[in-house]
């Protein structure tokens, strides 16, 4: 098929089946179309972005409290061009969110209908009706999260992938684009990436290639050390450095899926449905797609999950389908799991077909399971126990109080003026602006409560205890830390993500962190804790 124009060569009929279930998605989607606090992190980051103010969620602080640098810069670029017509609109950046997640969730299902799935009425179905009655899908095609662009990126590194040529520098060009959107969604592609590699007849020309490829990524992650003076997001010191047992973690990720299976019974289907058509139907490169789902399946586990039910099962999900639609699968194998699928979905109390208005009839509707793994998107979307409502068709963010009063032109730094140390980054801290500098108790935005050991945690939420003088150090500017070895820590900590950025002593800094030169002063505080 002719990649320049996918639909030429389809049959009427299979033209029209294609835009009635586009239709039929776009649907679910806008209907269910929410945004979570979480998401709200990033508009902070953008407005300081936007203003001069750094890429820090406080201004003039290198602290990268998002995990998503191509998601982040897309929302700043729309952003940005809106701020040139309507320079203070106090929810303008919930609409960017909206725009964006919409508009490549709609490409990504275009993508897999037109130039992945077979040109048949069960391949088409089978993918489309298998994301539409998904509950992890749908819920994290919208949300304020890099999910939908991560999704666009899969599926165009299939498309690519898939074709009778494999374009390796092309290959390699979409995981680092991948992995600029989130880094540990790069093990859903590398299996794939290194099938084409290894299986290419010019190993070390395509090598080369593939580093090319990388330049992106690579490009951004020297960015990364030399600015915030880290190579990874904060996010991810503050939900890896726990000091909890592996042990732990991998019962919980186990409990993760156990309830995606109570939950979102279609979503562990559709995963499950595409080994079962490997098994009877071999095929090495979907193979190689699916051994990729199931590496981000043991990453999943071994992290422990997540809070956000079924989030992390979107992705994995969706090459499940490519890899399913894409074959010539037994038509019996297809009806059956069509079958199914329509039976788990329609239902499912939980299916994205009713779950829009259910807490309205179902007052103790159970929004959080007995492991602290929630439906998020039930618990901002429409549970007036709480009076929240941050869906797009129900709320629609008319109101001035959903975004900032100091979005856009408003968002201007004059100096810090307090502290507030918030339970959740996104909307709070959004709201106060930019002359409050905010931190949370689980450390996403703090470069040092990152780096000390939890007191207590729910997978996700991985709290941290302010230290003695902590506060009064925020408050003041200067080092009220009562610890000895902590002062000194936060000193030089502080030097790396605030000082001069090419100064040669911070460069000298850096080095030492990296290489974990100062491990010994948290060892020291934690051992002064337990004394």
């Amino acid at each position: 098929m002719n990649s320049k124009e996918p639909m030429r060569h389809l049959q009427k009929d299979t033209k029209a089946i294609i835009f009635m279930l586009m239709g039929f998605y776009l649907f679910i989607l806008i209907r269910n179309a929410w945004i979570s606090d979480d998401g709200i992190i990033t508009f902070r980051v953008v407005e300081n972005f936007l203003a001069g103010y750094g890429l820090g969620y406080n201004p003039f602080i290198r602290v990268q409290a998002f995990t998503h640098p191509l998601w982040m810069f897309l929302l700043s670029l729309v952003y940005f061009v809106i701020g040139l017509f309507l320079p203070s609109v106090p929810n303008a950046l919930f609409y960017v969110s909206f725009f964006l997640s919409i508009l490549f969730s709609a490409l990504t299902v275009f993508l897999l209908l037109t130039r992945v799935s077979k040109p048949n009425i069960l391949s088409l179905g089978l993918a489309a009706v298998t994301l539409i009655l998904s509950n992890g899908f749908i819920d994290f095609s919208t949300s304020g999260l890099e999910n939908p662009l991560t999704h666009f990126l899969l599926v165009l590194f299939v498309v690519v992938f898939l074709s009778e040529k494999t374009d390796i520098l092309l290959l390699s060009f979409i995981s680092s684009l991948i992995m600029l959107n989130r880094v540990d969604a790069f093990a859903m592609v590398a299996p794939a990436l290194f099938y084409a590699w290894w299986t290419s007849d010019r190993r070390k020309t395509d090598f080369g290639r593939m580093v090319i490829g990388f330049i992106p990524f690579l490009l951004w992650e020297l960015f990364s050390l030399f600015y915030f003076g880290f190579p990874f997001p904060n996010t991810a010191y503050a939900k890896l450095n726990t000091g909890i047992s592996e042990h732990l973690l991998v019962l919980q990720g186990l409990d993760y899926f156990l309830n995606a299976i109570n939950w979102d019974t279609v979503t562990v289907f559709g995963i499950l449905l595409a080994g079962i058509a490997l098994y009877f139907e071999p095929d090495r490169k979907r193979t190689a797609l699916y051994v990729g789902v199931l590496l981000y399946l043991a990453y999943i586990v071994w992290i422990g999950g997540d809070f956000f039910a079924s989030r992390f099962l979107s992705a994995p999900l969706l090459l499940s389908s490519a890899v399913v639609s894409s074959q010539l699968v037994a038509k019996r194998l297809q009806m059956v799991g069509l079958g199914v699928v329509i039976l788990l979905g329609v239902f499912s109390i939980r299916s994205p077909l009713w779950t829009s208005n259910m807490v309205a009839y179902l007052p103790d509707y159970q929004i959080t399971d007995r492991n602290a793994i929630a439906d998020q998107r039930l618990h901002y979307f429409g549970n007036d126990r709480k009076g929240q409502y941050n869906s797009l068709v129900e709320n629609g963010f008319r109101e001035d109080e959903w975004g900032s009063k100091y979005a856009g032109a408003q968002w201007q730094f004059t100096g810090f003026e307090d502290v507030y140390v918030a339970e959740a980054l996104g909307k709070p801290g959004y709201g106060k602006g930019p002359n409050t500098y905010v931190i949370d108790y689980y450390a996403l935005s703090d470069q040092l409560l990152a780096r000390l050991p939890v007191s207590e945690w729910e997978i996700g939420h991985f709290r941290r205890e302010l230290p003695e003088g902590y506060l009064e150090t925020l408050q003041t500017g200067e080092n009220h830390i009562v610890d000895a070895d902590l002062a000194l820590y936060y000193e030089k900590l502080q030097y790396v993500v605030s000082g001069p950025l090419s100064d040669w002593n911070r460069i000298i800094e850096i080095w030492k962190f990296n290489t974990r030169q100062y491990d010994y002063l948290i060892d020291n505080y934690e051992q002064h804790l337990s004394d």
